[in-house]
């Protein structure tokens, strides 16, 4: 079973949040030695959404408790966790493979998370990973180990990067071409919208989505002025206007986790 196949099953609604949900569940398993209970993984999801300044940045993110409720009711369902004590509010306890499949997916490099999930697993994991681990640590091939290796923050931050730098390296080609279709359609004034379009497909390259709709094809219903700024001057707008700022935006991003892999590794 796949990480997203994994979490559409397990967490239901909660996969929107999944990063910071999945951490939770294991700072309540960790931090429970009793058990713990679903308003443990209601703080603990609202504890992390602070640290990543969502009450500011998402005013109102929150978790319901029912959602909680199916989520362990699944993972009991599965043999993941098990209830301790009876009546209508059980506290629960992650088994070893519950707490290795959460870190599985806690940890899988599909998973989509934003820049900030991504800080914080990395630190949650230079800080965590022991007593994660301690969790099941004896159990039958090693799964300890594994544990470790997954959350080695290191690890982390060297996926982010890599997945970053691809995108950066797009960007880069976007505005490259953006500011030489313009350069191109600024050069041939009287071309036909259609004609120009294949002029820059020829020169240039066609933009990303040309298997879909080729640019010829994306021109050809417009009226003729609107043409002409796609092709030209919108080109440019894009290049310097939207790809550029995200760009300068993801470069940061590199540098930042360049500079916390290092505040890891002297910690």
């Amino acid at each position: 079973m796949s990480a997203d196949d994994l979490l559409s099953a397990r967490f239901g609604a909660l996969s929107a949040h999944a990063t910071v949900t999945q951490a939770a569940l294991l700072a309540a398993d960790v931090s429970g030695a009793e058990g713990f209970r679903p308003t443990d993984v209601r703080f603990f999801f609202l504890l992390f959404t602070n640290w990543m300044e969502d009450d500011r940045l998402r005013p109102g993110l929150d978790v319901d408790l029912t959602q909680v409720r199916r989520a362990l009711a699944r993972l009991v369902g599965e043999g993941l966790a098990v209830t301790l004590g009876g009546g209508r509010a059980p506290r629960y306890r992650l088994l070893p493979g519950g707490v290795l499949a959460l870190v599985e997916a806690l940890t899988d490099p599909r998973a989509p998370r934003t820049f900030e999930e991504v800080v914080f697993l990395a630190t949650a994991a230079a800080s965590y990973r022991d007593a994660i681990a301690d969790r099941v640590r004896g159990e039958p091939r090693a799964p300890d180990r594994i544990v470790r290796a997954r959350l080695d923050p290191v690890r982390i931050l060297r996926a982010e990067r890599r997945r970053l730098e691809g995108a950066v390296a797009d960007l880069e080609e976007r505005v490259a071409s953006g500011l030489r279709m313009e350069e191109v359609a600024r050069a041939a004034p009287g071309l036909a919208p259609v004609a120009l379009a294949e002029r820059l497909r020829a020169e240039v390259g066609g933009y990303q989505l040309h298997p879909m709709r080729s640019l010829e094809e994306l021109v050809a219903p417009l009226p003729a002025e609107m043409a002409r700024f796609e092709l030209g001057p919108g080109m440019g707008l894009r290049a310097r206007a939207l790809f550029s700022p995200l760009l300068e935006q993801l470069r940061a991003r590199v540098g930042i986790l360049e500079r916390l892999e290092g505040t890891l590794r002297a910690g």
